[in-house]
Parts: structure tokens; C-alpha cells; sequence
């Protein structure tokens, strides 16, 4: 291989869209595909969807490539310039496209990639992001609730003494309460500070990076986001190899446009290592891209020239893995956010307790 370093360290993650967006650019993608097999032009196939995409910022990105494409450059070129929407993977699918004369099949290829991309990063945020955001609520919600209780039932409590006639469940609950009531400010203070952290922390770019690898240590989390990860490593390696791609080379795209900069980071390591003499099977095995039971049938696909159909192979047994553990993922966050809401509304009722026994 060539020195990677240049290349990785002169990009920043290049993942294309994301969210709404991706869905947008994967609907853009194989309704051009089903113009250019119906008889239109790449030009005429841009200036039809122009007016059809939905999505406003991509509608100004196609109006943009169609402007380029009619002054006679080629779609790669138009697209390579559009990098919100489009990452080096579909970008280099669509050149090879061009230059075999079968862009059609290439847009076809580049929309079963996206379309795998978009399900294993939606199910992701279904999955964490979504929770968090409930989360979110669910912590300003308390910081509320510490704000009108303080004032509602400030001087409620009955005075030291008060409750010698009341029953050993009833002075528990007035403990309790009286505990809970002593933490509230507390509470609503850290519910508040946690809101604005949710809300502004995945923003940062420090901060960002600080998550993703907190993240790839986290139980359950870690789990959901490898195994993604890797299925979108795979799939990368298998879409660029079947369109020409060198092994190298699809590697440093697959760097490039990793979903976390953890995953980027492995990747430009395990290059390292190929780098310095280690059979590339060998690295990609030690670091967690391929395992044992994979190298037979990589070498021999290698043998006879088939190594990409294997990566898409193993990319689709590593998209099963992953929506199971996504699924345990999501199972765990919407327990655990139900679990948080539960406590809230048990602590305002334990709030709420000594005033309503005493005015019985």
C-alpha cells in the first residue's frame, strides 16, 4: 500500500447526509436511476427532479449539478461538489458509472449502499438518539416541577413532633417525603444543567468526538455502534472493489467515510499495519474487521477474483448482528428513560404526600 497518512489526515469524516436528508438523497438517487432506464438524459433526468425533490437544500444542490452538468461536465464532477449530501463512496461509484458507460447500474449500486447506510444510522438514532431526547424532556420537565413545587408546598410541612399519632408506614412515607423534598433544588438543578448538556454537547466537534468514544466503551451502546460500523466498513470495501476499486484505496475511503471518528481511527491503523509488511488479512482479523471463520472464504474469493461479492457478503451478516443488538439497544434506553420518568413522578408524589395527609 501507499503511505496513507496524507490522505486520511487532508479529510475530515465525509459520511454524506444524515437523519431526513439521507432519506432525501437515497429517494434522489434511484428516482435518477429510473429516469436514465426510462430514456432521459443525465441533464434532463436532473432538470425533471429539480422540481421534484422536496427536500429544499438538496432541490438547490440538483439545480446546482444540473447547471454543471448542462455546461458539459460530468455527473462525478457535479456530485463531488455537492459534499453534504454525497460521500467519497457514492462519488467514486458514480465516476467508474461514467467512465464504463453503465451509470445506470452505478446509481442502482449507490442506492443499495445508501439504502443499508440509512437503515443501520436510523435505527442507531432510533435507538440512542431519540431516548436521549425524551431524556432531555424528561430533565427540564423536573427542573420545572422543582420550580412549582418549591412554591406550592413550601410551607407545608408540618413542624418537628407533629406526627406521634401517625402509623410506622405513614412516618416512613413523611420521612421519605421530607427527604425528597430537602434533594428537590438539587434535582432540578442537575435536570436542568443535563437539559442544556443533551442539547448542546452532540454540537461541539470536542465534545462530539469526547461522546463517540465514551461510547464505544459503553455496554449495549458499544455493541450497536460496532457491529454498524463494520457492517458500513464491509459494505464500503465490497461497493468499491466491485466498481474497480483497489483493496488500499477502498480502505482509505472507507477511513474517510467511517460514521465515528473512533471507527475512522481503527481503520487508519489497521492501513498502518498493511503498511508495514503485515498480510492485510492478518491486520484485519487482529483489529476486529474479519473474523477466523471469515478467512477461508476471503482467500479464496481473493483467489478467484471475487473478493468484493464476499465483503457485501459479510456485510450483510454483519447488518444482522447489528439490528439485533440495536434492538436489545433500544429495549434498554426506552427502559431505562420510562424507568427515569417513573422516579420523577414518584418523587413529586412523595413531595405532594405530607401536604395532602395533613389536610385530611
Amino acid at each position: 500500500m501507499d503511505s496513507a497518512t496524507g490522505d486520511e489526515r487532508g479529510h475530515t469524516l465525509r459520511t454524506g447526509a444524515t437523519g431526513a436528508e439521507a432519506e432525501a438523497v437515497l429517494r434522489f438517487v434511484r428516482q435518477l436511476s429510473v429516469k436514465l432506464k426510462a430514456g432521459l438524459s443525465v441533464e434532463k433526468g436532473l432538470a425533471a427532479l429539480a422540481s421534484e425533490t422536496r427536500n429544499r437544500r438538496l432541490q438547490r444542490a440538483v439545480r446546482e449539478m444540473h447547471a454543471e452538468v448542462a455546461r458539459g461536465l460530468p455527473l462525478a464532477h457535479a456530485v463531488r461538489n455537492q459534499v453534504t449530501f454525497f460521500d467519497e463512496c457514492v462519488v467514486g461509484v458514480i465516476e467508474r458509472g461514467e467512465q464504463t458507460r453503465k451509470l445506470r447500474v452505478a446509481l442502482a449500486g449507490v442506492a443499495d449502499y445508501l439504502e443499508h447506510r440509512v437503515r443501520m444510522e436510523s435505527a442507531l438514532r432510533r435507538a440512542v438518539a431519540r431516548p436521549l431526547n425524551a431524556l432531555a424532556v424528561v430533565l427540564l420537565a423536573t427542573f420545572i416541577a422543582t420550580v412549582a413545587l418549591s412554591f406550592l408546598v413550601k410551607e407545608a410541612l408540618p413542624a418537628a413532633g407533629v406526627h406521634v399519632a401517625l402509623s410506622t408506614p405513614d412516618r416512613i412515607a413523611v420521612a421519605v417525603a421530607q427527604a425528597i423534598r430537602v434533594a428537590w433544588p438539587f434535582v432540578g438543578i442537575v435536570g436542568l444543567l443535563c437539559f442544556v448538556a443533551l442539547m448542546l454537547a452532540p454540537r461541539l466537534p470536542v465534545t462530539r468526538a469526547w461522546i463517540d468514544r465514551l461510547a464505544w466503551r459503553l455496554p449495549l451502546v458499544s455493541p450497536a455502534i460496532r457491529e454498524s460500523a463494520l457492517a458500513i466498513f464491509c459494505r464500503t470495501l465490497g461497493v468499491r472493489m466491485q466498481a474497480g476499486t483497489a483493496m488500499d484505496q477502498a480502505m482509505r475511503i472507507a477511513a474517510i467515510t467511517a460514521p465515528s471518528l473512533t471507527m475512522r481511527e481503527r481503520i487508519i491503523a489497521t492501513i498502518r499495519k498493511i503498511e508495514d509488511n503485515r498480510p492485510y488479512i492478518d491486520a484485519l482479523v487482529a483489529d476486529g474487521f474479519l473474523r477466523l471463520g471469515d478467512v477461508t472464504a476471503v482467500q479464496a474469493a481473493e483467489r478467484r477474483g471475487d473478493l468484493a461479492t464476499v465483503m457485501l457478503t459479510l456485510a450483510g451478516d454483519r447488518d444482522r448482528e447489528a439490528t439485533t443488538d440495536v434492538k436489545r439497544l433500544t429495549v434498554a434506553m426506552d427502559t431505562f428513560v420510562v424507568a427515569l420518568l417513573g422516579l420523577a413522578i414518584l418523587g413529586v408524589v412523595f413531595t405532594l404526600y405530607v401536604p395532602v395527609f395533613v389536610a385530611h
